[in-house]
Parts: structure tokens; sequence; C-alpha cells
């Protein structure tokens, strides 16, 4: 839940030798916590790809079909199932949504990025992705069906399945950075473990599997570095710099 202070540095390091670095990662803006963003990261690319930040400002954002997730919401609401919407700004929950909200703050989430009272048809048509709680698996099997329209990735048996657009991924979102820093995609590096980062690892020059990482990452990984205990980002950059690759 924290980066350790030797990735810390490390990333420090990169940025001083005039490298750009992102995060990228399936959690929309209200969910990075502020002790990562304090850290000066060149850019996001966010929730799954739809949203992209650079130097503090939004430069691209794909939204949602709103009709598609008003009828998801109608659905979901109906049999009583939690759920929370994302916007490039914040997210949108009820207060009675208490198992969702359990759920969060076990994330490294701040929850002064939530909104409790809003008018949620006027949110849906600023919507980037939803996280939905399945409290059974009757729940999770429901939630798949209604969601067909979009793509979707559940964390945990029955508990979160993140609903994303069909057309975006961290692979679209980091198409998308490069182009707009004009930087040939060899030379892109990437760092990640879970089932998520595989299009990233398809998509950079250079992808460097986490040791605690899924084997779907591994395989397609360059190497597999130390785990994330292990501080691992900042071992293998360490190496990166003193080869003189970076």
């Amino acid at each position: 839940k924290r980066i350790s202070p030797p990735v810390r540095k490390s990333i420090a390091e990169a940025q001083k030798q005039g490298h750009l670095c992102f995060i990228a990662s399936g959690r929309p803006w209200s969910f990075i916590a502020d002790n990562v963003r304090e850290l000066g990261f060149d850019g996001y690319v966010l929730a799954n790809g739809a949203h992209i930040k650079y130097q503090g400002k939004d430069l691209k954002v794909r939204y949602l079909d709103y009709g598609h997730v008003k009828e998801l919401c109608g659905q979901l609401h109906k049999k009583g199932i939690e759920y929370i919407l994302s916007t490039p700004e914040l997210s949108y929950i009820r207060r009675s949504y208490g198992r969702l909200l359990e759920f969060f703050a076990k994330c490294n989430i701040d929850f002064e990025n939530f909104v409790y009272d809003y008018d949620e048809d006027e949110i849906f048509r600023r919507t980037l992705k939803l996280e939905v709680w399945a409290a059974s698996q009757d729940e999770a099997d429901y939630i798949e069906r209604c969601c067909s329209r979009f793509a979707s990735e559940v964390h945990g048996p029955g508990q979160t399945t993140e609903i994303y657009g069909k057309t975006v991924s961290k692979a679209t979102g980091i198409l998308d950075v490069l182009e707009m820093v004009h930087l040939p995609r060899n030379d892109s590096y990437c760092f990640g473990d879970g089932p998520n980062d595989v299009e990233m690892f398809q998509t950079v020059g250079h992808g460097f599997a986490m040791g605690n990482g899924v084997d779907a990452v591994k395989e397609i990984a360059q190497e597999v570095c130390l785990p994330v205990e292990q501080d691992g980002v900042a071992v293998k950059l360490g190496e990166l710099f003193e080869a003189g690759v970076l």
C-alpha cells in the first residue's frame, strides 16, 4: 500500500536523468492516494486507459456511453447491488453502500475524493468506469450478465468487478502517451505484476515483471525482477542506470 523509499529514490533519479515516469493503473484519479501523488509522477494512465493526465492536465478522456451506464445502474439498483461511479475528478457512491466502502478502506484510497450526495443522472454522463460489489456468486453471475456492453474484470472470488469501456486499456492509454510525447515504442519501459498488465507488456518496448506477479505477465516479460517486497523496481532501475541503458 506504500511506495518504499528505495523505489521513490529510483523514480526521482530516473526523472533527474530526463526520463518521464508514469503510473499506468486501472484506478481512476480519485483512487490514487496522496502518498502516491506526492511523488510527482510526470503523468498517469488511469481507469484502464480511459483517462490520461500529463503534467497536471487532462490530455484525453474517454467517457462511457450515458445510456449504457444508466441502464446498467438501473439493473444493479434493482437487485440492491452496490456500485461506485468514477469520473475524471471524483468518485460517487451512496452512503448506504457499506460493504464497498469497507473494501475501499483497505485499498490505500483517500475517502475525501468520494462524493455521497449527487445527481446520479448527471454523473452518468461523465462516468469513466464503475466498480461493483458482489456479495454472493449469484450476484457475481448477475453482474456478468448485465455488463455485456462493457469490458470487465473480477478481483477476488465474489468481491469486486471493474467495469470499463471495451475500446480502452492500459495499452491504448500508453500508445496515446507515446504519441503525445513523440517517443518511439522501443524507448518505453514498464513494470507490472497483475493480469490487467498483460496488454501493457505487449505494447511497450521493454517489460519487467515483478517476482510476485502472475504467470501471464511473467511469460511475456523481457525479464522477471525481484518482487515488490524486495524493491524490485529500484534494483532493476539501478542495474539499467549502471549499464547505461537508461
